[in-house]
């Protein structure tokens, strides 16, 4: 296979990724890599293009699906596609899915993974009402049957957050800050695309107000703007 790497990451042929796109550029749309190809004018830097198949979700029986068609879906059964679309800017993509070989893939939320959720979720979102849609950051605590999920907030409150302090620390919530429900509820499979996106996420100990606890420190680029009330 063919690889390049940069920025401490290496793109091969065959490896599957998240990047971002649409009005919000959000990563919840796959791509698959099929060729790679360098292009160098006269006395210039080599510049990369990835020859990218786009993956298409597939329905799964008994998941609630889209009414906008147009809608991306964050997690669910895809397969690539054959129409290659290429790509020049590499910070685009998010994180690395898989290397698999094969056409069919399938990409949901997992123990221990950090996801972005749609707070007012409906299958009638319509892809026009993205930028104005509003999240909720969550870890899953168990995946086996229904998604049981913990609420995540950052560090002081959303109030005391900014978009320049995105990339700060979160920790566990310990209160509902809009109606007083249980930071832990469970979200039923038949509402998987609930999900919008995985936010790549490092778990680590820190000091916080006089304790050490573990945190998360979330990608800054993975989180919607409207994760902030």
């Amino acid at each position: 296979c063919v690889h390049f790497a940069c920025k401490g990451r290496t793109y091969e042929t065959g490896q599957v990724w998240s990047f971002c796109s649409g009005d919000d550029y959000l990563p919840r749309y796959y791509g698959k890599i099929q060729k790679i190809t360098f292009v160098q004018a006269f006395e210039q830097d080599p510049v990369v293009k990835l020859h990218v198949g786009r993956l298409k979700a597939t329905v799964i029986k008994g998941v609630i699906q889209w009414i906008d068609k147009r809608m991306p879906t964050g997690c669910g059964s895809f397969r690539a596609t054959k129409a290659l679309e290429i790509f020049t800017d590499l910070d685009v993509f998010s994180r690395q899915i898989s290397s698999e070989d094969g056409n069919n893939y399938s990409i949901m939320p997992k123990t221990g993974n950090i996801w972005a959720i749609y707070r007012n979720w409906s299958n009638d979102i319509d892809v026009v009402d993205l930028q104005s849609q509003t999240y909720d950051l969550v870890e899953i605590l168990d995946d086996k049957q229904d998604y049981k999920v913990l609420l995540l907030a950052p560090d002081g409150g959303f109030k005391l957050a900014d978009r320049a302090g995105f990339g700060s620390v979160y920790l566990g919530a310990t209160e509902h800050w809009i109606d007083g429900k249980d930071v832990r509820f469970t979200i039923p499979k038949s509402e998987l695309l609930r999900f919008s996106h995985q936010v790549p996420t490092s778990k680590v100990t820190k000091e916080i107000h006089g304790a050490l606890q573990e945190v998360y420190e979330p990608n800054i680029e993975a989180l919607p703007v409207n994760l902030i009330l």
